[in-house]
């Protein structure tokens, strides 16, 4: 999916060219720069194939393009498949860092492969345009930086798959055990080209600590290049439609360069070479030139505009966060409305940002441990070695936890959760299609219960407690006698009390009384009314 990516968009399909892709599909929308007639010239060229995403009003074009390509043979007729952006280069690191060396190495059973992002930031660059992207932007975030574990997947096509922005999907996986299971069955591999647990076929985008691999593949993520294109970035806007998604808390975010990267710059004299194939044709040039001229034109507005200055200094002092301070940064794109709207109260009452930001991330943490330790004491595990020192902290071993209005909220409530009831879902779903015959299907079914506990587990620490019974008065009513109230309540405090067996037995009430719907043994005397 692009939208005005004409000054990169040649390195992009070149690189990807050099690497092994032999059938490349781009959808764009409301380009302004000319990168549709420029992926229009390339497909004359036999380079790609370029088809229109145009968006119906009140969609967003990343989902939209991703629903007409699921319906698109020229794309699911293929024997692997990789959803990309194109700030996205996979970045090979086994043979000679083509699709083939890693596809010969893989299982053969394999149906496909997560794929995790690494980070790179801008380098200290400030210029739009320095050169390839591939040379400049070399320093990135180190294996371990959480935030940026979300993957990419290379799989094998399949029936009624759905694309996902991450992942593949199965259509009816929720209705059809079939489907489920098709899902279940599959096996797939991490960067590494292990194989990753069972269930991560039914659901989920993001590795972690035990199904983290880059030994063999990784996705270069390429989220904010330099000072000035992350700048044209804001301009542009983005393929969700997210308010104010480029600001300088997304930059710190993305902006990494803690370590050097190399593995992609093997590749930037084969980029080259088909970067001047590409460019020998008299039209492309003349579309990427005019392409150049439009964000040239765009950067020098910024330059000249009052707020440039102040844009560069937020953007620099951004990049110079450190991974570990990271928690401090107020980043509102990724959180539910609940959350967002209890954000603004809180600015609104003068709460620092990094006061908000460290109490949204303190129950991150404390909810996502404590579904991940349901999880595997459910499954057997012991949640101390399987889990990070963080997530088992006492949530209330700190003061801000006592003091934090997000972990009250429903949203916290469902950190981790839907993600697992999801999992639960289709894996009993699943079991109903195993083959008792089959060797696996045991291993299923154990699945299918493990997962059942874990979510009886999770639906007791989610039901509040019984709320106390009170009497109700209906005050249109008469008032009883009172030698009826006299009774109900003597025979009330004392049916409740649980007597050794030899004393003498409570004695039966009136009939009158018995006959009565009895108040509550908790009463509550009714509020006089606040004057007016």
């Amino acid at each position: 999916m692009m939208k005005d990516e004409g000054h990169s968009l040649v390195e992009w399909v070149a690189y990807h060219k050099h690497i092994g892709f032999d059938n490349i599909c781009v959808y764009t929308n409301n380009c302004g720069d000319g990168t549709d007639e420029m992926l229009i010239r390339l497909e004359e060229l036999g380079w790609v194939q370029h088809f229109r995403n145009d968006v119906p009003e009140g969609k967003k074009p990343q989902p939209n393009a991703l629903a007409l390509a699921t319906q698109n043979p020229e794309v699911t007729d293929s024997d692997w498949i990789l959803t990309m952006d194109a700030d996205e280069f996979l970045s090979i690191k086994v043979g000679r860092g083509w699709i083939t060396d890693l596809e010969e190495r893989m299982d053969p059973q394999a149906s496909a492969m997560a794929i995790t992002w690494r980070f790179f930031g801008a380098n200290g660059i400030t210029d739009w345009n320095p050169g390839l992207v591939i040379e400049n932007y070399t320093r990135a975030a180190p294996d371990m930086f959480k935030k940026g574990w979300g993957v990419k997947t290379l799989f094998k096509p399949y029936r009624d798959m759905k694309l996902g922005i991450h992942r593949p999907h199965i259509k009816k996986a929720k209705q059809e055990p079939a489907n489920a299971k098709l899902l279940f069955d599959q096996l797939w591999l991490n960067g590494s080209g292990k194989p990753m647990p069972d269930e991560f076929s039914l659901s989920g985008w993001r590795s972690t600590k035990p199904t983290l691999g880059y030994k063999w593949a990784e996705l270069n993520h390429y989220a904010v290049k330099s000072y000035e294109a992350y700048l044209l970035r804001r301009v542009r806007g983005n393929v969700n439609n997210k308010e104010d998604k480029y600001n300088a808390a997304y930059f710190a975010l993305f902006d990494r360069n803690e370590e050097e990267h190399m593995n992609a710059t093997r590749h930037a004299k084969g980029t080259k070479k088909k970067m001047a194939q590409i460019l020998s044709d008299p039209i492309m040039r003349e579309l990427q030139d005019k392409a150049l001229e439009f964000h040239a034109k765009r950067v020098e507005m910024l330059r000249s505009s009052g707020e440039y200055d102040q844009w560069l200094a937020d953007l620099k002092a951004a990049s110079e966060i450190p991974l570990e301070q990271l928690d401090e940064v107020l980043f509102t794109q990724h959180l539910p409305k609940e959350w967002q709207e209890k954000v603004k109260e809180l600015q609104a009452a003068g709460i620092p940002d990094k006061k908000i930001a460290k109490m949204i991330a303190q129950t991150q943490t404390a909810k996502k441990g404590d579904t991940r330790r349901a999880l595997l004491e459910a499954a057997g595990e012991n949640a101390e070695e399987k889990l990070d020192a963080h997530q088992l902290k006492d949530k209330s071993a700190t003061g801000d936890t006592l003091d934090n209005p997000f972990m009250n909220t429903d949203a916290a409530a469902g950190l981790g959760v839907p993600l697992m009831n999801e999992r639960t879902q289709k894996i009993a779903l699943a079991a109903q299609a195993a083959d008792p015959n089959d060797k696996d299907a045991a291993k299923l079914l154990q699945k299918v219960e493990t997962a059942r506990k874990v979510l009886q587990a999770q639906k007791k620490t989610e039901e509040p407690a019984a709320a106390p019974e009170q009497a109700v008065v209906d005050i249109n009513e008469p008032a009883p006698p009172l030698a009826r109230i006299v009774d109900e309540v003597t025979l009330d405090a004392s049916t409740s009390v649980e007597s050794p067996n030899d004393t003498v037995p409570v004695a039966s009430a009136p009939d009158e009384v018995a006959a009565k719907p009895k108040a509550a043994t908790t009463r509550v005397a009714p509020k006089k009314a606040t004057p007016k």
